[in-house]
């Protein structure tokens, strides 16, 4: 009985290494190449070790997807609480989603949101995560939109909008490798963002309905 708690250490730990390995392949290699036989020569475990955890590959396929994206959602979440300390504002706020959607978090999510196109399991079990993803997401901006006069659908809109922005971004820098560029467009956008917010842009935006 004493050795239950070590030995599932272990196992633990073994599962965890895999995961990671098979997010290292899937950067380097793509979804559609990275192979199991790479997952365990990266995490330096048996074949046996791997099939224990994972019996096929659709198996660590999802377990990494979910470990990627619910660790992103802990990061967001930690970034909700350094708003509501007043520990940072709304263009250092966009600065971090655009260090977020331009690096390895997001050209992994591309991988697996290509991988779901015809991986009908990898879909089923993408869509209620990326929607706890936007879920924290929502709640920091909930924070920034609180002091304006936003109804929490335009709080929405002008998020998904900084959103789009930013993925379009993250998705030109495969092909376009121009810095000052990509800065250009980010520092335009946290010029106009709080006119989106409040005042005339805001009427402008969301009209009132007519009658």
């Amino acid at each position: 009985m004493k050795r239950d708690g070590p030995v599932q250490a272990r196992s633990v730990a073994t599962r965890e290494k895999l995961i990671e390995a098979a997010l290292d392949t899937i950067f380097d290699v793509g979804y559609e190449k990275a192979s199991t036989p790479e997952f365990s020569r990266r995490a330096g475990v048996s074949r046996g070790a791997l099939l224990h955890h994972f019996p096929a590959r659709s198996d660590i396929m999802v377990a990494s997807m979910e470990t990627l994206l619910r660790g992103g959602t802990d990061e967001i979440r930690d970034m909700a609480a350094s708003v509501s300390r007043n520990e940072i504002g709304l263009n250092a706020f966009i600065d971090w989603l655009h260090q977020l959607f331009s690096g390895r978090f997001f050209y992994l999510a591309v991988e697996f949101i290509n991988g779901s196109r015809t991986d009908d399991e990898l879909r089923a079990r993408m869509i209620p995560v990326v929607r706890e993803f936007h879920e924290a997401l929502d709640e920091i901006w909930r924070g920034f939109c609180e002091p304006t006069d936003l109804s929490a659908q335009e709080a929405a809109v002008v998020l998904n909008m900084t959103l789009c922005l930013l993925r379009g971004m993250g998705i030109q820098t495969v092909l376009r490798q121009d810095p000052a560029y990509f800065k250009r467009l980010l520092d335009a956008w946290k010029a106009v963002l709080p006119h989106f917010m409040t005042g005339e842009m805001k009427d402008r935006m969301f009209p009132p309905p007519d009658g």
